[in-house]
C-alpha cells in the first residue's frame, strides 16, 4: 500500500513536471514570437529611412546641375544625415538583439553614410561641392543598393551579399 501510494506520487509528480514543461516551451515560443514581431517592426519602421536614402546620388545630382544656392545643399545633406542615423539605429537595435554579421555591417556603413553627409552638411561650399562630385557615382550606387533594401520586408531576408555590396560602398565615400 505504501509503495502504491509512492508510485501514486511520483506518477503525479512526472505528469506536473511535464505539464509544467510544456507550458514554459509554449510561453517561451510566444515570447519568442512576439520578439521577433517586433524587431520586424522595428526594420520596418526603419525602411522609410532607406526609402529616403534611395535618392541621396539623384538629389545632389540634380542640385549641382541647378546649380543650388548651399543652404538647399545644406538642408538636404542635414535631412539625409539624419535619415542615415535612423536607419544606422534600426540596425543598432537589431543587433542588440540578434547576433547577426548583417546587422553589424549595415550599423556600419549607415555609419559611414552619416559621417558623410555629416561632413558635407558642415563644410564650406567649395568643399562641399568637391566632396558631393568626387562622391557622386558611389552615391549614386547607394541610392540603388538602399532601393534594393526596400524590397526586404523583413531583417532576416536581407542577402549577406546585398549588405556587403553597402559596406563596401559605404566605406568608399571620401570624406578628404
Amino acid at each position: 500500500m505504501i509503495q502504491t501510494r509512492r508510485k501514486n506520487y511520483v506518477e503525479v509528480l512526472v505528469i506536473l513536471l511535464i505539464l509544467v514543461l510544456f507550458i514554459s516551451s509554449y510561453a517561451l515560443w510566444g515570447c519568442q514570437k512576439k520578439e521577433k514581431s517586433l524587431l520586424t517592426s522595428v526594420y520596418i519602421y526603419g525602411l522609410k529611412d532607406a526609402r529616403g536614402l534611395s535618392y541621396v546620388g539623384g538629389t545632389f545630382e540634380y542640385l549641382l546641375h541647378e546649380n543650388a544656392s548651399d543652404d538647399l545643399v545644406v538642408f538636404y545633406a542635414r535631412a539625409y544625415s539624419i535619415r542615415a542615423e535612423h536607419f544606422q539605429d534600426t540596425f543598432g537595435l537589431l543587433q542588440a538583439y540578434k547576433n547577426d554579421e548583417r546587422f553589424q555591417l549595415m550599423f556600419s556603413a549607415m555609419s559611414n553614410y552619416n559621417l558623410f553627409l555629416h561632413e558635407v552638411s558642415i563644410a564650406n561650399s567649395t568643399r562641399r561641392k568637391t566632396l558631393i562630385e568626387k562622391n557622386l557615382e558611389t552615391l549614386k550606387e547607394l541610392d540603388n543598393l538602399m532601393e534594393e533594401v526596400t524590397k526586404y520586408q523583413n531583417p532576416d531576408d536581407l542577402p549577406p551579399k546585398l549588405v556587403k555590396r553597402i559596406f563596401q560602398a559605404s566605406e568608399e565615400l571620401e570624406v578628404q
